[in-house]
C-alpha cells in the first residue's frame, strides 16, 4: 500500500469511501533552475502525520471524509507523455466522483490535471493560479512543457485567474494585455488584501474551480524551499484568506500543490505544505457541513 497522507489506516483511507484522492507526482524534469521538487511529494506525506487532525478554525476533521493516497505517478522521459499519463490518472479519479489533490513535483504536473478537469467540465472551469511567475511562455529552454509554460499550455481550457505574481517577462505582460487579463499582483495583496479579494470574486465565473498552488507564491521568509524563490510574496494568512474566498464563492473540483524543493535539515517547508493542503480540505468540508468560513 502506498504511503498515505496523514498516515491514515487502510480502513480510514479506503478508496471506495474517500471523497479526496491524493495523487503524488515526483517529477521535476521540467525545472529550469534548482531541481529537487521530485522529493516534494514524499516529504509532504512524511510530514503530514504530525498535523493535528482537528482544524481549530472551522471545527472540522477533514480526514473523516476519507482521504486516499494512490501510488506515485511514475515519471517518464517525455514531457508530453508525462502530461498524458497524469491526465489519465486524474480522469480516473474524476470518473470515481472523487476530488483529486495533486502533490508535485514541478509545476508542469498541473498540465495533465487541468486538461482532465477541463475535459470533464467542457472547459467551463475557473483555473486559479497562485504563483510568483506568470508561466505564460510559449517555450522555455527548448521545451513547450517547461514549468515556465504551464499556464500558456492550458490558457484556452478555462477562465484563468493569477494571484501573487511578481516576476514576469515583458512578452507575458503583452500577452495578458492582449487578453485584458491583468493578474492580482503580490503588491496588490500587500497594499490592500480586501480589495484584492474583491477583485478575485469579480473575476470568478459561475463554474467549478481548479486551484494550482506553486509554493513560490509564498514569500521566501516562510517558504524558502522552492526551486525559484522570489522576494515579496504572499504570507500564510493572505493565502488562507484567498482559499476561504474561493470556497465561499465557488465549488472546488480539484487542486494541486507543487514546486516544494525540500531543504536538507530544514523541515518547516514540507510541514507548511502539508498544513496548507489540510487547511484547504478543512474549508471545503466546513462548507459541506454548513459551517461559516
Amino acid at each position: 500500500m502506498s504511503l498515505q497522507f496523514l498516515n491514515l489506516s487502510p480502513e480510514e483511507s479506503e478508496l471506495s469511501k474517500a471523497r479526496f484522492v491524493v495523487v503524488p507526482v515526483p517529477f521535476d524534469s521540467a525545472t529550469s533552475y534548482k531541481s529537487g521538487a521530485r522529493d516534494g511529494p514524499q516529504q509532504i506525506l512524511l510530514a503530514s502525520p504530525q498535523l493535528e487532525f482537528y482544524d481549530e478554525e472551522t471545527g472540522t476533521e477533514p480526514w473523516k471524509y476519507g482521504i486516499h493516497t494512490i501510488n506515485p505517478v511514475e515519471p517518464v522521459l517525455s514531457f508530453e507523455l508525462m502530461a498524458q499519463k497524469i491526465k489519465q490518472v486524474v480522469s480516473t479519479v474524476l470518473k470515481e466522483k472523487k476530488i483529486p489533490v495533486l502533490i508535485g513535483g514541478d509545476h508542469s504536473v498541473s498540465i495533465g490535471a487541468i486538461e482532465a478537469i477541463a475535459e470533464r467540465y467542457d472547459k467551463k472551469i475557473n483555473i486559479i493560479q497562485f504563483d510568483a511567475h506568470t508561466d505564460l511562455r510559449d517555450e522555455y529552454q527548448g521545451s513547450a512543457y517547461s514549468h515556465a509554460c504551464v499556464i500558456r499550455r492550458v490558457w484556452g481550457l478555462g477562465n484563468v485567474i493569477q494571484v501573487g505574481i511578481r516576476s514576469v517577462p515583458k512578452e507575458d505582460i503583452e500577452f495578458l494585455a492582449s487578453h485584458d487579463r491583468p493578474p492580482i499582483w503580490a503588491r496588490d495583496v500587500n497594499e490592500d488584501r480586501a480589495s484584492a479579494l474583491q477583485r478575485l470574486i469579480s473575476m470568478l465565473k459561475p463554474w467549478p474551480c481548479y486551484v494550482t498552488i506553486d509554493l513560490d507564491c509564498f514569500d521566501p521568509s516562510i517558504m524558502p524551499g522552492v526551486g525559484t524563490p522570489e522576494p515579496g510574496g504572499l504570507l500564510w494568512w493572505d493565502m488562507l484568506a484567498f482559499l476561504k474566498t474561493i470556497v465561499r464563492h465557488s465549488s472546488v473540483c480539484g487542486f494541486d500543490v507543487v514546486e516544494l524543493c525540500p531543504l536538507p535539515g530544514y523541515h518547516a517547508c514540507e510541514f507548511t505544505s502539508a498544513r496548507l493542503i489540510y487547511k484547504f480540505l478543512s474549508y471545503m468540508t466546513a462548507k459541506d457541513e454548513g459551517y461559516e468560513i
